[in-house]
């Protein structure tokens, strides 16, 4: 939930992140139908964009991942923190 200080701030990027993120997981998951779906009549299609996903993750530099993971939990962290001190919903 967005709570009303941000929109009257009218911070666009706290409001745009949280569902970009979301949409980006939704989507990862979603494309998991049409590639079965794939796999179920060209298992050689499949295998060759199997490969290449695994070429561009394999192309990340590990310290973006890394990148990644502490500024997740750190987020995680910070929230959980302020919604016990009672200062966030």
């Amino acid at each position: 939930m967005t709570s009303s200080r941000r929109r009257v701030a009218g911070d666009r990027w706290t409001l745009r992140a949280r569902p970009a993120f979301l949409y980006m997981m939704y989507g990862l998951l979603l494309w998991s139908v049409p590639l079965g779906l794939v796999g179920g009549v060209r298992p050689d299609v499949t295998a060759g964009i199997i490969r290449a996903m695994r070429a561009y993750f394999n192309a990340l530099p590990e310290p973006l991942y890394a990148l990644f993971g502490t500024g997740y939990l750190g987020y995680t962290a910070a929230r959980a923190w302020g919604k016990a001190k009672g200062v966030e919903r």
